[in-house]
């Protein structure tokens, strides 16, 4: 299930990846009813060469063992594109799994990043509104 990249291919894998993650962002940030539709399930299947419906449905067990099977390098950026898919469809489901993804992250690489405490924040205020 999982993903295997050389060094180079990881790199280009990476901007690729930040360069669909920015128009996410962009239309998040900046939301304009008039603007083309934007097909976050293509940022899936892209990316990471499975449905967005296995996010949906699928478990935070089936989840890290997903995950499991990717780059380390992979993982911050799924859980990005898990965020802003539930920021943009108010899909708290989504959003407790790009936390859960972070969180995992972190203690399993113990790397430490204020824009990824940032996103945790975003996500539980997201969850918490009613």
């Amino acid at each position: 299930m999982g993903i295997r990249f050389e060094k180079d291919t990881i790199l280009n894998w990476i901007n690729e990846m930040g360069k669909f993650l920015r128009l996410i962002v962009g239309r998040y940030e900046h939301f304009d009813p008039e603007a083309e539709e934007l097909d976050v399930e293509k940022g899936y299947k892209d990316f990471f060469l499975v449905d967005r419906s296995f996010f949906v449905e699928e478990d935070e067990s089936a989840l890290a063992n997903f995950a499991d099977g990717l780059e380390p390098e992979q993982i911050r950026p799924l859980a990005q594109l898990l965020m802003y898919d539930g920021l943009l469809q108010d899909d708290k489901n989504l959003l407790k799994k790009a936390k859960f993804l972070f969180e995992r992250n972190m203690s399993k690489t113990g790397a430490f990043s204020f824009e990824d405490y940032g996103f945790l924040a975003k996500i539980d205020q997201a969850i918490a509104k009613p």
